[in-house]
């Protein structure tokens, strides 16, 4: 069990009411112009306030009216569809960031045939990444593999941006090495799809 001080900062969900550590909460902030921005990377400035990360307390705080009882009136009536568009929005960018970094540290492997190679060995591999576009003979070949393996497989972007954030062309297949980053994209992942509705 978490001893009080191993934690992190604690937050409560204004819809729930749980109190979760702040890592696990979304952030939500005013702007001058007074507008409720969501602040994923709890960066922005000004009092924050906080629900789980997930459709059912992002619509009830906007149906309960809570972001005005927080930010006192102060604040242009928020969307749910623009609040929740933008959610998943961050979270595709938080994924396209951490690819980055994984690809920085070497733990990338890229092109169908590298990827389908690495799952024919020993396990290593953790997540693969599959384009929007790939051709369905190739996906159903990954998938088969991936799925012998024990390896989840999630569709996010289209070839040129795996490519663009891999520093290289266009790459239909992308997986990552098994390791903290890989643990860590793949929560972001089913955060995604959950925020998106494709979970």
């Amino acid at each position: 069990m978490i001893k009080p001080s191993q934690r992190g900062p604690q937050r409560t969900c204004a819809a729930c009411r749980k109190i979760l550590d702040q890592s696990l909460l979304v952030r939500y902030v005013l702007s001058p112009q007074g507008e409720i921005l969501v602040d994923y990377g709890r960066k922005l400035p000004g009092r924050g306030m906080y629900t789980c990360c997930d459709t059912d307390c992002l619509e009830k705080v906007v149906r309960r009216k809570q972001f005005e009882r927080v930010f006192k009136g102060r604040e242009s009536a928020p969307n749910y569809e623009s609040l929740r568009q933008s959610l998943t929005d961050q979270l595709r960018q938080r994924v396209a960031n951490l690819l980055g970094m994984a690809r920085k540290s070497g733990e990338v492997v890229s092109g169908s045939r590298l990827v389908l190679a690495e799952l024919g060995r020993l396990p290593g591999l953790c997540l693969v990444l599959l384009s929007k576009d790939l051709s369905p003979a190739i996906a159903a070949k990954v998938n088969a593999a991936a799925e012998v393996r024990g390896v989840p497989c999630h569709v996010l972007f289209d070839k040129e941006r795996m490519g663009q954030l891999l520093g290289k062309g266009e790459r239909s297949v992308v997986a990552l090495r098994c390791g903290l980053l890989a643990e860590t994209i793949s929560h972001e992942i089913l955060r995604y799809k959950r925020i998106a509705g494709e979970a």
